[in-house]
């Protein structure tokens, strides 16, 4: 959720958490995924101008799950 809207020291907070726990292989590949659901409502309560996000989370996800 901090990379959905932006974050502006991700890569700091990203460090932060690694120095404490080391995150799981390929967290990163899995972020579209995380994303989907909250994108998704945002195009039903906000519009279209959020579609072309979550076409990229969308197909982000299923290349997870393949």
């Amino acid at each position: 959720m901090l990379a959905l809207f932006g974050c502006p020291h991700f890569e700091a907070v990203i460090a932060g958490y690694e120095s404490r726990r080391r995150l799981s292989e390929g967290w990163r590949d899995r972020v579209g995924l995380h994303q989907l659901y909250p994108l998704l409502a945002h195009v039903v309560l906000f519009g279209g101008s959020y579609a072309e996000q979550t076409g990229r989370a969308a197909r982000s996800a299923l290349n997870v799950l393949r």
